[in-house]
């Protein structure tokens, strides 16, 4: 008598692997997306210390001219964060002498906008950013404050980091 050998696998044994799939895929998901934003925010942390760097040599430079004020930089771009990475604009930052006047620009594409008020009391370098699209912001923030004619630092402030 023949006996035949079944080869494969049986429902049950396929519903347990998508099920371990399932599992795994809830955990990895959110995961990943939480590290991607975290590589984005190095992007901010990065560029507030050029623009703090930049405000500090501004104000040295000034100071040697007789003048005693940091630069005023306005918002740039001046649309508001997204989801989306704004497109690199060399131009945009090349043509605000403001922003040229600390040397600061970016020649790719960026995920925050970047502003820098600053007085002869001092200034704030800030990235405002938005990676998910929801209607909350993340912020970094670095101020410098003149103290008897020295620049003091605080460290940078994060506000909603992966907002």
């Amino acid at each position: 008598m023949r006996t035949m050998s079944h080869k494969g696998f049986t429902l049950v044994e396929l519903m347990i692997v998508v099920v371990i799939l399932g599992i795994l895929a809830a955990v990895a998901i959110p995961a990943f997306t939480r590290y991607v934003k975290r590589a984005k925010t190095s992007e901010a942390q990065g560029n507030i210390a050029k623009v703090y760097q930049g405000q500090l040599t501004y104000f040295q430079a000034n100071l040697e001219r007789g003048g005693v004020s940091y630069v005023n930089a306005g918002a740039l771009p001046t649309v508001s964060p997204s989801a989306n990475k704004y497109a690199a604009n060399v131009a945009l930052w090349s043509g605000n002498t403001t922003w040229t006047s600390i040397g600061f620009s970016l020649d790719s594409g960026h995920y925050y906008q970047y502003s820098s008020p600053g007085s002869n009391l001092g200034y704030t370098a800030r990235a405002t950013g938005n990676l998910d699209g929801d209607p909350n912001y993340s912020t970094f923030q670095r101020i410098g404050i003149l103290n008897s004619g020295e620049t003091q630092g605080t460290i940078i402030q994060i506000t909603n980091e992966l907002d």
